[in-house]
C-alpha cells in the first residue's frame, strides 16, 4: 500500500513540474517611453538621407535637361508650380488637393486625391495639435510647413516611392503608397493612393515655396502602432 501511495504522489510531482515548464513567461510590458524611443529610430532611418532638392534658381538653371526625368513637370515650370498642398485628416477619404499658381496654374490637375494619414502610436490622440507634432508620435503632423526636399523612395520601406519631405527630421513626407485604406494607417508620412499623384507633387513642388496643410479631425483607427 505504501508504494502505491508513493508512485501517485511521484506521478503528480512529474505532472506539476511540466504544468510549470509549459506555461509561456510573460514578456515585459513596454512603457509608452520605450515605444516612442523605438518610433524615433525609424524617423531617424527615413530622416538620414539628404534629399534632392528644387529651389527656384536650381530648376529655372537645370529645367531643359531634367523634362525626361520629371515627365509629369508642368511645361511652365518654375513659374507655374503647386503653391500648397491641402491634405484633410478627415475620414474616410483623406482628401489632398492641391493649389496652384503662375501662368498655366488654371489647366493644371488639383483633386480630390485619396490618401491615408498617420495611425499615431497606441494609446495618442493624434487630433491634438501639440501630439501629432511629437517626435516619434507615429502621427501625420497638423500645420503648415514647407517642402524640405525629395527622394525616390523611403529608406524604411521601398514600397513608398516619389517621396516629397515636409518635416524630414522626423521622416514625415508625402509619397505615394499600395494600400491606402479608408483609415488612418501609415507611421506618420501621407499615403497618397495614385503612384501618377505622388510623382505630379514631386515634379511641380518647390523647396520652401510649396506649402503643405495638414488640418482637419483626426479619428483614432481600430488599431494603432505599438
Amino acid at each position: 500500500m505504501p508504494r502505491k501511495k508513493t508512485q501517485l504522489k511521484r506521478r503528480r510531482t512529474a505532472k506539476s513540474i511540466r504544468s510549470r515548464k509549459a506555461k509561456p513567461k510573460k514578456s515585459p510590458k513596454i512603457t509608452l517611453k520605450q515605444r516612442l524611443a523605438r518610433a524615433k529610430k525609424l524617423e531617424a532611418l527615413d530622416a538620414g538621407r539628404a534629399p534632392s532638392k528644387a529651389s527656384r534658381k536650381r530648376a529655372l538653371a537645370s529645367q531643359p535637361l531634367a523634362l525626361a526625368a520629371h515627365a509629369l513637370r508642368n511645361d511652365d515650370f518654375p513659374q507655374t508650380y503647386i503653391q500648397q498642398i491641402s491634405v484633410s485628416l478627415d475620414d474616410p477619404d483623406h482628401w489632398l488637393t492641391l493649389a496652384w499658381t503662375g501662368p498655366n496654374a488654371d489647366s493644371q490637375e488639383t483633386g480630390p486625391f485619396r490618401t491615408s494619414p498617420g495611425a499615431g502610436l497606441r494609446g495618442l490622440n493624434c487630433d491634438n495639435d501639440a501630439t501629432s507634432r511629437r517626435s516619434g508620435s507615429k502621427c501625420t503632423p497638423k500645420g503648415t510647413y514647407p517642402v524640405q526636399g525629395f527622394q525616390r523612395r523611403l529608406n524604411s520601406d521601398s514600397r513608398a516611392t516619389y517621396v516629397t519631405w515636409f518635416m524630414q527630421r522626423r521622416g514625415i513626407a508625402l509619397h505615394y503608397f499600395p494600400i491606402v485604406p479608408a483609415y488612418v494607417a501609415s507611421h506618420g508620412c501621407v499615403r497618397i493612393q495614385s503612384v501618377d499623384v505622388a510623382r505630379l507633387i514631386q515634379d511641380n513642388s518647390l523647396v520652401g515655396d510649396t506649402q503643405v496643410m495638414v488640418s482637419g479631425t483626426w479619428t483614432k483607427p481600430a488599431k494603432q502602432w505599438s
